[in-house]
C-alpha cells in the first residue's frame, strides 16, 4: 500500500525536476538576450513594459528592442493558445510537441546569430530578428506552462511564486495551514532555477551569444527528449493536464 501511495509523489517530483530544468533555460535565455543582444528581456515581460514606460518620460531611452520583444512575446503566446488548446480538446498529446517547437525556435535564433556574426552579436536586422524569435519562444512557453497547470512552476516568472514561498516561511500559527513540503520545494525550485539560469546564461556568453543560444536549445531538447521517452515522468492525470 505504501508503494502505491508513494508513486504519485514520485511522479510529482519527477515532473518538478523537468520543469526546474526548463526554468533554468528560461533564465539563461533572458540573460543572453539582455546581456548579449540588447537591453530587452525575452521572458520577463514586466521589464520590457517598464523600459517602455521609462522611454515615455526620458527621451533617449532605448525602446525599440523592448517593444519588439513585447510584441513577439504576445504573438508567441497567442499562437501557443491556438495550437495547444486545439490539441488538448482533441485529446492529443501537446506538451512534448509544444516544448519541441520552443526549443526549435531558440535553436533558429542561435543559428541565425552564429551564421551572421559567429561568436559576436549580429548587426541589424539580424539582431532584431534574433530577439523576436527568443521572445516569441518565451511567450509560447508561458502559455504552454499555463496549460500544463503545474502549481507554482510557471518556468518563466517567479514573483507570485516567491511571495508564496516567503509567506510560508515564518514560524508560528497562521490562518492558513502550511503548504506541503513538495509545494514548497516547487516554489524554491522556480526561484533557484531562474537564478541558476541567469548564471548559466551569463557564463555561456563567454562563448558568444550565438553559441550560448545553441547550448540552451540543446539543453531544452535533451529535457524534452527525456520527458518524451520516460513514461514515468508523467504527472498524475487528476492533478495536471500535461500530455
Amino acid at each position: 500500500m505504501d508503494g502505491v501511495n508513494s508513486e504519485p509523489a514520485r511522479r510529482h517530483v519527477r515532473i518538478a525536476v523537468v520543469l526546474f530544468a526548463l526554468t533554468v533555460t528560461a533564465g539563461a535565455v533572458d540573460a543572453i538576450t539582455f546581456l548579449g543582444l540588447g537591453h530587452a528581456f525575452a521572458a520577463l515581460t514586466t521589464g520590457n513594459v517598464l523600459f517602455l514606460g521609462f522611454g515615455v518620460v526620458r527621451a533617449g531611452t532605448p525602446v525599440a528592442r523592448p517593444a519588439e520583444a513585447l510584441a513577439a512575446f504576445t504573438v508567441g503566446t497567442l499562437a501557443a493558445h491556438l495550437v495547444v488548446t486545439r490539441l488538448d480538446r482533441r485529446g492529443r498529446g501537446w506538451f512534448v510537441r509544444a516544448v519541441t517547437v520552443e526549443a526549435g525556435t531558440v535553436l533558429a535564433a542561435g543559428l541565425l546569430v552564429v551564421g551572421t556574426s559567429g561568436r559576436h552579436a549580429p548587426a541589424e536586422p539580424s539582431l532584431s530578428l534574433a530577439v523576436v524569435l527568443l521572445a516569441a519562444a518565451m511567450g509560447w512557453r508561458s502559455r504552454v506552462m499555463m496549460q500544463a497547470r503545474i502549481p507554482d512552476m510557471p518556468t518563466t516568472v517567479l514573483q507570485m511564486t516567491l511571495v508564496k514561498l516567503l509567506s510560508d516561511l515564518p514560524p508560528g500559527r497562521s490562518a492558513a495551514p502550511r503548504e506541503p513540503p513538495l509545494a514548497r520545494a516547487r516554489r524554491a525550485g522556480t526561484v533557484c532555477g531562474v537564478f541558476a539560469g541567469g548564471i548559466v546564461g551569463a557564463l555561456l556568453l563567454r562563448l558568444g551569444p550565438g553559441p550560448a543560444l545553441l547550448c540552451v536549445a540543446g539543453l531544452s531538447g535533451c529535457v524534452t527528449a527525456l520527458y518524451a521517452r520516460a513514461r514515468r515522468l508523467r504527472p498524475p492525470p487528476e492533478t495536471a493536464s500535461v500530455r
